[in-house]
């Protein structure tokens, strides 16, 4: 037997703590664990999409630590099964660990493992994509009529509450995010914002999660708190929250109180986003000391480095019907004293300093009060920084496989050549 064909013998196992950890982390077995937790939490997050919709799904299951997942499975005493599971975070950041440390510790440094190598560094690129756009990257959407242009995007779910300020002909602003605002979900917690820069204290209740402001009507009885406007009393009436979170529309109560005098000026800030009609807001105001303020609560808005103009929409529909079976815009983007003609369809999206313009939606719908044209198409954006990282990592992947493919294939020539021109033993 020739010594090519000897196997090296097993690793022995490092010594101490240390060794024993390094060893577990870099362990096969840990490899098949992570996938086996990962196929299970696909398959709870898929079922748990008909309740909980897309976005909460992908915040909970994937995004999460740990997940408690109801099975619906009926239990003695009206309860159901629940499993707890580690989330999509802990599983990736697990297995990116024991990529890095099995692909250093597992496999020697030698050039025969050179493509394994090199296929390592590839799937550790696609999870560090995914780390980023995590961390650094935002999504929203851009919604406009044939002619129009903007220079801002809005998000689909998340708020936030601007205290805007008069000063001259300009507007002042700052912002204070919904996820602070939540927290006025549960009756009778209230969230207080105070800046010491600011003559008021703002008071946030009754967070709402979807609601429609409403006026009181005399044979109408409502638990929500009253707010008078003018000759009528007005307050937010409660709606099922959709699974789809951003069909649904949040508000809440403010209260402001004077540092000085203590008086006291009540309002509702809703946060219904009415593009591409409007882009005006009508923010609860109020005066004090002479200054205009006001309270409004919105989508969260980014500013684009660029100002995109929709040129034209188009819509196919299958014949016989009001389906449409394509559609599909021509935008203009200004960038500097550039001009850029993009038409943006299905699989082809705008790509343009790191954001990119996906063809989502269009309007009007069948069913609604207008029948267009003219038109209007809605854009989700995504600004990630590692929008080409995938592209890239799966080049890297192709080359270690391929690499350790002609190395695996040289190897067996090689050892073929030898066995033909060894001599034949009597």
């Amino acid at each position: 037997m020739s010594a090519a064909n000897v196997s090296p013998p097993p690793r022995p196992p490092r010594p101490g703590v240390l060794g024993w950890l390094l060893d577990s982390l870099s362990s096969m077995k840990l490899t098949v664990v992570l996938l086996l937790f990962f196929g299970v939490l696909t398959f709870a997050g898929t079922l748990a999409q008909k309740d909980e919709g897309l976005f909460n799904v992908q915040r909970d299951y994937f995004e999460s630590l740990f997940v408690i997942w109801n099975t619906q499975v009926p239990l003695p005493g009206n309860r159901t099964l629940m499993v707890p599971l580690p989330g999509g975070y802990t599983i990736m950041l697990l297995l990116f660990v024991n990529l890095v440390v099995g692909g250093v510790l597992r496999h020697r440094w030698h050039w025969r493992n050179a493509g394994i190598l090199v296929t390592h560094l590839g799937i550790g690129l696609l999870l560090i994509a995914g780390f980023v756009k995590l961390h650094y990257s935002y999504a929203g959407h851009v919604a406009l009529f044939e002619g129009k242009q903007t220079t801002t995007m809005a998000s689909f779910h998340d708020y936030e509450l601007a205290l805007l300020r008069q000063d001259g002909d300009s507007i002042v602003e700052r912002t204070v995010p919904g996820t602070f605002l939540e927290r006025a979900a549960r009756k009778p917690d209230v969230v207080t914002i105070d800046a010491p820069e600011l003559p008021f204290v703002v008071q946030v209740s009754n967070w709402l999660e979807n609601c429609r402001p409403q006026q009181k009507g005399p044979m109408f009885s409502t638990d929500m708190p009253l707010v008078t406007e003018g000759d009528g009393s007005y307050f937010l009436q409660d709606v099922p929250v959709q699974a789809e979170r951003e069909r649904n529309t949040a508000g809440c109560y403010v209260t402001v109180v004077e540092r000085v005098g203590r008086k006291e000026y009540r309002g509702i800030v809703h946060g219904l986003d009415a593009r591409p009609f409007t882009e005006e807001r009508m923010p609860f105001t109020f005066e004090i000391d002479g200054a205009t303020w006001g309270l409004d609560l919105r989508r969260v808005l980014w500013d684009l480095p660029f100002r995109v103009r929709l040129d034209k929409f188009e819509k196919t529909d299958h014949p016989g019907t009001m389906t449409p079976r394509d559609f599909s815009s021509w935008v203009t983007v200004f960038d500097g004293g550039t001009e850029r003609k993009v038409h943006i369809y299905m699989n082809h999206p705008l790509r343009s300093r790191d954001h990119v313009f996906f063809q989502t939606n269009w309007g009007p719908q069948p069913g609604s009060s207008m029948r267009g044209p003219p038109w209007w198409s809605v854009f989700e954006v995504a600004k990630n920084p590692s929008d080409d990282w995938p592209k890239y990592a799966s080049y890297v992947i192709l080359l270690g496989l391929l690499v350790h493919f002609l190395a695996k294939l040289g190897r067996f020539l090689g050892s073929s050549t030898r066995r033909d021109s060894l001599p034949e033993m009597s």
